[in-house]
């Protein structure tokens, strides 16, 4: 657990904690208090560490006080989505997009341990399948670029302006 503990603060100072803290995964209680279980093990930031006091804490219910940090409900129904999204994604454009889609959904998921995860969590298997679509799309993407290293630039036909004339 970690409690804000500095006193009043700049707003940039404010943002950047909450930045760090989403970052590093903790869920926010209350305004000012931050938690998450204990098993990533993580250097904090200064901007963590310059803010805040840490303490260790048990919870009588940590599944349905990790239900309440994060949002476990929807999270499997987005990362089946992005699964598919994966699996449709053909074109260059399309597998970009889904690049971006998946890597903002996999840096909010908190890696929870299993005990706290609602059953069928699919958090593994959207790391598993984004890992092997990435390696491709990667592969396909050093292609392309190399045929476009390799051929000669399109000319594009200078456009004819006309000015108007002032009467």
């Amino acid at each position: 657990m970690a409690i804000v503990t500095s006193t009043t603060r700049p707003l940039a100072e404010r943002v950047a904690l909450r930045k760090s803290m989403v970052r590093h995964r903790m869920g926010e209680l209350r305004e000012g208090v931050w938690m998450r279980p204990d098993n990533l093990s993580r250097e904090l930031d200064g901007v963590i560490a310059d803010q805040c006091e840490f303490f260790v804490c048990n919870h009588s219910d940590s599944p349905s006080l990790a239900a309440s940090l994060w949002d476990l409900p929807d999270g499997p129904a987005e990362a089946h989505r992005l699964l598919t999204v994966l699996d449709q994604a053909e074109s260059l454009a399309e597998g970009f997009m889904a690049t971006a889609q998946v890597i903002r959904h996999l840096l909010l998921d908190p890696y929870l341990p299993d005990e706290l995860l609602p059953a069928a969590w699919p958090g593994d298997r959207l790391r598993e399948r984004y890992s092997d679509f990435n390696a491709n799309y990667s592969d396909r993407l050093r292609k392309y670029s190399g045929r476009l290293a390799g051929a000669e630039a399109p000319r594009v036909p200078a456009r004819s302006v006309v000015m108007p004339v002032s009467p």
